[in-house]
């Protein structure tokens, strides 16, 4: 154990135990997240409908990890505050794995666990090798029943504890009023993208936050050249990949746009290991995956779908087959079981159903 991190138990240690005292306030709910300062996604979504009940206490404990000296600093303060944060919350909700909840959570205190994915395609949690082990939560969300027992391995709950509601983003997706709004306005500030073929690419990253970031990608401007005028490249990476620029006129930067805009207005995805696969199905639009290590990562890293068989859509490794599958475009047979089997409901009720279960979590108490 390096340093830092024996300065870091100890203090929360101490801390620990000098708040043992303090007890959860009923009805207060506080929202906790390292990579974002301000709500979106799904937590935004449920806090809007908290908001609207007026019947809980809200509270938020926000911040954007920056891997630097100060950025570590921050963090530490962070983690600090979380502790005392937590202990008085009767119910906290997170959208990724916490390193105070899986040490020192009080007993009194309710995790409801969002993720910030509809599912996971690499192995993620307990699944790998971890610096620490990830516990603590009492209820999870999940997007179908296929998702309950990776979800229970990877967080260290049981089956019945993860919980098919759906993600509250999927009900913003399949708004298809709001999405042409939307994507009228983006057209409006790229009118380049008018009477185009629009190809999204939003690729995961490569690495982790301790090793750094990477993204292993195709030669955008070669594609592009390849392919002619009619087509442009709408490209999307990771929020925790460093910023790229793409020196090419039908290349679009779109890193600060809505990724759902994106994927109602595009008429194909090119993706990888990414979540965003399974979102992208319930369109019924094309998808290739562009893929270069897929032996080397389902044998380091590791995947929860069997993918070479059930991606619906071409699996390319050179940007000469990426391009023959963006001019050979069709429905992929698999896409229909594949949307069935990994994303349950698109019924615009997800956040009615994860409000719901959040009710349930404010009754009980341990």
């Amino acid at each position: 154990m390096k340093l830092e991190q024996w300065i870091l138990k100890i203090v929360l240690g101490i801390l620990n135990v000098l708040t043992g005292w303090m007890k959860p306030q009923p009805n207060r709910i506080t929202f906790i997240s390292m990579t974002m300062d301000h709500l979106s996604g799904d937590l935004a979504l449920i806090d809007q409908a908290l908001k609207k009940e007026a019947k809980f206490q809200i509270h938020y404990d926000l911040m954007q990890i920056k891997k630097t000296l100060w950025g570590d600093f921050l963090y530490f303060l962070d983690l600090c505050r979380q502790l005392i944060e937590i202990k008085k919350s009767q119910l906290v909700i997170l959208n990724d794995n916490n390193y105070v909840v899986s040490h020192y959570k009080p007993r009194g205190t309710k995790v409801l666990q969002v993720w910030h994915a509809c599912g996971a395609i690499k192995k993620f949690g307990n699944q790998i090798e971890r610096s620490y082990e990830i516990k603590g939560y009492d209820a999870i969300l999940c997007s179908s029943k296929y998702w309950q027992a990776i979800y229970a391995e990877a967080f260290e709950v049981s089956c019945g504890q993860v919980h098919v509601t759906g993600m509250p983003r999927i009900d913003e997706l399949m708004d298809f009023q709001k999405q042409e709004k939307q994507k009228e306005e983006f057209l409006r500030k790229n009118p380049i993208c008018r009477h185009k073929k629009s190809i999204l690419y939003a690729p995961t990253f490569r690495g982790n936050i301790i090793k750094g970031f990477q993204v292993a990608s195709f030669d955008i401007p070669k594609v592009l050249d390849a392919l002619g005028d009619d087509y442009v490249i709408l490209y999307k990476f990771h929020p925790l990949l460093p910023p790229v620029s793409i020196d090419h006129p039908r290349a679009v930067d779109c890193q600060k746009e809505d990724l759902y805009t994106l994927m109602t207005l595009s008429d194909v995805l090119i993706s990888d290991y990414s979540s965003v696969i399974l979102d992208y199905s319930l369109l019924e639009k094309p998808m290739i995956a562009y893929i270069d290590d897929l032996e080397e990562y389902e044998d380091s890293i590791g995947l929860n779908i069997d993918y070479r068989n059930e991606f619906p859509g071409a699996i390319c490794t050179q940007e000469s087959d990426l391009v023959q599958a963006l001019q050979n475009l069709e429905k992929d047979p698999r896409l229909d079981a594949f949307r069935q089997k990994y994303m349950a409901y698109a019924d615009t009720h997800n956040t009615q159903r994860v409000v719901s279960l959040i009710h349930e979590l404010m009754k009980t108490t341990d």
